[in-house]
């Protein structure tokens, strides 16, 4: 079967959940129903939270997700979803969905959230044909439809929407490579379902429409670098069907090519004989389409067998870490938390920090495979673009959490040549001057120097396991060369020219986005090497300086001149809403304060994630803000993703058990005796039975059998955890 993959770039109040504790354990409900990918669609409107976001003229983020029906791992990104418009920032509408949005204008098969995977839009309609969705603004001017949001949901494997304009119910289903439609329109002479293949991210340069027969529709859709081809197959004959071009309607038409073209099939209806529609997709050809089609909803199959078996995929994930107490809200964040985190091939999974929630969501093997497929996510690197840490460390700490199926020698040979000779422009400068100056032509040169370092921390690691001692030593030195950015008299990482000298005075709350600092200042980027924190403490001028800064950036009040639409989820100067920033609330375990992390950390899983719309912080990232909740809430992240250990904060349920799938499967606990919203504050803790007076373990620590047992409080135990690494 071929594999899809496509290149990628306030009535809240009305559907919120429930919040009512339940001091038991799941009863009748299963992970799975806990699921809403409504959860992120509608921006955090908390102003404490935004800065002084948004910018004039822009939109505030959401988590820019799509509440679609997709399963997991499938070909490509099928997500087959909602849209209410491509235009705006495409960052901020990335997903092409907003629950706060009036109207809906379609429903695509994929669905992403970058702008641009939202592909082959299908659209039902009452009346006469519309060739144009309209806008946002004018929505009577085209085929939109406002909707009930009482009745919308997103859940595993399906969505569901009434178009009130029309009086449709929308239902959808998907499988790997295949979307399934359920229309269900009222009494009609004229019950349309439109095919509109102009509108489309990225923007189409040419398409074209068949209507084989009185049931069958297929063609292809070219945009950006790809071509998407797909076959789709309705369940009731047309009583009209036809195309258009450039809003001409040609009826009776079987062919049309071009661009803007689509197509329409037309029915008489009654409210007891839905249509369905099944949709096959593919990237190399009509005809594979229509295999897929075949192999995946062959005739006759039920609309609820194709829903099912997509809650029957996502159930063997889900499953896999059972929660017991909390609230109704923290258990549907958290497996919603697991849903997003876990769902498809995601590129950005290695560089972040939910590889521990993905190796308990989908075990050592899936991740082995992962690893060892090279073209399947980003290959090894070296540098990562605006960022500047490649995923050297996912690599080396992946290994130490026991993913041995990477061929370490492979990796490091070919990480070696990038360090001594790749990077571009940025690694060129780096190797020769130590850091990147901000007069060599590089953009975000302060924190792309921090992220190089960082790399070549990790790559001294991997030389010593691989036996190039001499290597290793030399790339150590190497990644010392950050601490020349390091301006002591002003107290952070700050911006240099080639010929050594400052560029000053430099505000460090100001952001400097794509200029200095990528996304941030430089209070933000004064934690961001990870890979040499004893180093940093030492830089700062030891631990009880360290902590007091901590203390200074999680209660100065951030307020700069130049808003900057990523910096959301704001506690002081941090920023929860941005991936690189999420270890900080974790640093205060290295210097003896871990009761510091364990206040920060239930504050952010408090107030940052709930379970409604605008319920997320800032943009998912493909499940990067969601993931760190997931771990959070077992009660720790892993801030180093080059060393082993997992840093602890602050347990959310009163019991987990994790199922350990493998050669050795069985299941480790994780218990939090008297926790709860105010009892937040580890007295003592037990690893495997043994007392842990340190607040960290291990993956290899989290062995069949065992478990993590910690007492909790109302008031810090200023005593546990207290011993420095």
């Amino acid at each position: 079967m071929a594999t899809i993959s496509i290149s990628k770039g306030n009535c809240l109040s009305a559907v919120l959940i429930s919040i009512m504790v339940v001091p038991h354990a799941l009863s009748q409900r299963q992970p799975v129903d806990y699921v809403n990918s409504l959860i992120g669609t509608a921006p955090m409107t908390d102003k404490e939270y935004l800065g002084n976001n948004p910018a004039p003229g822009e939109e505030l983020y959401s988590g820019t997700v799509n509440p679609c029906a997709m399963v997991p791992d499938p070909g490509g990104y099928l997500c087959v979803g909602p849209v209410t418009g491509f235009d705006g920032a495409y960052h901020v509408r990335g997903s092409g969905y907003r629950f706060d949005d009036a109207t809906i204008m379609g429903f695509t098969q994929m669905n992403g959230e970058y702008s641009n995977e939202n592909r082959l839009l299908f659209m039902p309609t009452i009346g006469p044909i519309k060739t144009s969705p309209g806008s946002r603004k004018d929505p009577s001017s085209g085929y939109r439809s406002t909707r009930d949001t009482q009745s919308e949901k997103g859940s595993a494997g399906y969505y569901s929407v009434l178009l009130t304009t029309y009086g449709i119910k929308v239902e959808l289903t998907a499988t790997a490579h295949c979307g399934f439609h359920r229309y269900t329109f009222p009494v009609s002479r004229q019950a349309n379902i439109l095919i509109d293949m102009a509108n489309s991210r990225p923007a189409v340069s040419n398409a074209s429409l068949s209507v084989i027969d009185k049931h069958t529709i297929e063609g292809f859709q070219t945009g950006g670098t790809s071509t998407v081809y797909f076959r789709a197959e309705f369940n009731r004959d047309f009583t009209s069907s036809g195309t258009w071009k450039s809003g001409v309607l040609a009826p009776n038409s079987s062919q049309v090519s071009g661009t803007p073209v689509g197509a329409y099939a037309s029915f008489n209806t009654s409210p007891s004989e839905p249509v369905l529609v099944k949709v096959g997709t593919s990237t190399i050809s009509l005809a594979d389409a229509a295999a897929n089609l075949k192999e995946e909803i062959p005739s006759g199959t039920r609309f609820e067998a194709i829903t099912s078996q997509a809650r029957t995929l996502w159930s063997q994930i889900l499953d896999r870490m059972l929660v017991e107490g909390g609230s109704e809200g923290d258990r549907t964040n958290f497996y919603t938390a697991v849903y997003r985190m876990a769902a498809g091939p995601k590129y950005s999974w290695f560089p972040f920090y939910d590889a521990n929630g993905m190796l308990l969501a989908r075990g050592e093997d899936w991740a082995s495979q992962r690893v060892a497929n090279k073209g399947g996510f980003w290959g090894w690197h070296w540098g990562g673009g605006y960022w500047g840490p490649g995923n050297v460390s996912s690599l080396l700490g992946l290994y130490k959490m026991g993913v041995y199926g990477i061929d370490l020698d492979a990796a490091y040979k070919e990480l070696r040549n990038q360090a001594l000779n790749g990077g571009g422009a940025a690694g060129e400068a780096y190797r020769r001057y130590g850091y990147i100056p901000a007069d060599s032509g590089v953009n975000d040169y302060v924190n792309r120097s921090i992220g190089l370092s960082l790399d070549d921390r990790a790559l001294s690691e991997l030389a010593k396991l691989t036996g190039n001692e001499t290597d290793s030593e030399f790339f150590f030195k190497r990644s010392q060369s950050y601490k020349a950015l390091y301006d002591a008299s002003l107290g952070f990482f700050a911006p240099r020219r080639a010929d050594g000298s400052w560029i000053l005075p430099l505000d460090p709350a100001e952001p400097h986005a794509e200029d200095m600092y990528r996304e941030g200042n430089a209070w933000n980027y004064l934690w961001f090497n990870t890979g040499d924190i004893p180093g940093l403490i030492e830089l700062l001028g030891g631990p009880q300086k360290f902590a007091a800064r901590l203390d200074t950036f999680f209660t100065e009040r951030y307020n700069p001149r130049v808003p900057l639409r990523d910096l959301t989820g704001v506690v002081g100067l941090y920023f929860h809403g941005n991936e690189q920033y999420r270890h900080i609330p974790y640093l205060y375990d290295y210097v003896g304060q871990p009761w510091k992390t364990q206040a920060l950390v239930r504050r952010i899983q408090s107030d940052l994630y709930r379970p409604i719309p605008a319920g997320l912080c800032g943009m998912d990232d493909f499940g990067d803000l969601e993931g760190w909740y997931v771990t959070s809430a077992l009660g720790y992240v892993q801030v180093d993703l080059a060393s082993k250990y997992y840093q602890i904060g602050s347990p959310l349920f009163p019991k987990v058990t994790i199922q350990l799938p493998g050669e050795h499967p069985g299941t480790f606990t994780i218990l939090a005796n008297h926790v709860s919203n105010s009892n937040k504050y580890i007295q003592s803790a037990r690893l495997n039975g043994r007392p842990l007076n340190v607040p960290r373990f291990t993956q290899l620590d989290m062995g069949p059998g065992g478990s993590l047992v910690f007492e909790m409080g109302s008031t810090p135990n200023f005593n546990w955890g207290a011993e420095e690494p």
